[in-house]
């Protein structure tokens, strides 16, 4: 048993997620968080348990994921960052690792997630596992009247999957864009959480509103439905890319603001 107390490392994580299952560990097929541990697994010989900051589905990327393991072993971050690179396989990246308080908590103590979409308006090779090629006409000025209505705080059952045991679907959008340019367009969202698969229902709903299946008032009123049985087209997976986890305190205090506001509204 090793003298070295147990030290808490927090990194940042890029990954392709075009070959796993998702971040979270399956029974069957490659995660994410199974290929870190495995590499920790071979650095230390120890199994060690990571907590991501965001659970990623099956062809997700990420360049900002964030994650934090416990071991007993003393490594300044750009030493752990190199070791878990040596042993991860190329469609894994930790860019940085840090040792940090230990009340840190990758998922918990995380007050944002930001989330950027990327579609293609013409045909590319080497950006296929990363963008949405989607040839259609789009109206980006009818889309772009969309976007004000997500930002706040609001209840976004209509643009989620099912999750029955969760409890409550109320997400704080502290900002969304819409950005056209030339044949790539880029929709950015920042959020103090995001539900299983969020962010590709909006974007699937932006797009029919872009081409001109959806007004931008039929998006507006399907949020306000907080019906999944509503739900627009789902985006495909390969678009999407978390960029970044921000742990900002005031942030924090926002949102903890407002939840506390509607737990005591709906509790009459």
């Amino acid at each position: 048993m090793s003298d070295i107390p147990t030290r808490r490392y927090r990194i940042v994580v890029e990954y392709d997620g075009s070959d796993f299952v998702g971040w979270q560990l399956q029974p069957n097929g490659r995660s994410v968080q199974g290929a870190l541990e495995q590499a920790l697994q071979k650095l230390f010989s120890a199994s060690v348990r990571i907590h991501g900051a965001g659970r990623t589905d099956a062809g997700v990327h990420a360049t900002g994921q964030v994650a934090h393991f416990d071991i007993d072993r003393d490594l300044d971050g750009d030493t752990m960052a190199r070791a878990l690179n040596a042993e991860l396989p190329p469609d894994v990246t930790v860019h940085r690792a840090a040792q940090v308080a230990d009340d840190f908590h990758a998922r918990f103590s995380a007050s944002s997630r930001s989330y950027c979409y990327t579609i293609a308006h013409g045909r590319n090779s080497l950006h296929r596992r990363t963008q949405w090629m989607l040839y259609a006409g789009i109206d980006h000025d009818a889309i772009r009247q969309s976007i004000p209505c997500l930002r706040g705080t609001h209840d976004f059952t209509t643009f989620s999957k099912l999750m029955p045991d969760m409890e409550h679907h109320y997400c704080h959008v502290f900002d969304a864009a819409w950005e056209q340019d030339g044949e790539i367009t880029r929709f950015h969202i920042r959020a103090n959480r995001f539900l299983h698969g969020m962010v590709r229902c909006l974007v699937g709903g932006l797009v029919q509103v872009g081409r001109r299946k959806l007004s931008p008032e039929g998006f507006a009123q399907l949020l306000a439905l907080r019906d999944r049985g509503h739900a627009p087209m789902l985006a495909p997976p390969q678009g999407l890319v978390l960029t970044r986890v921000g742990y900002d305190s005031a942030d924090w205090e926002t949102v903890q603001a407002i939840m506390d506001r509607l737990r005591s509204a709906e509790n009459g």
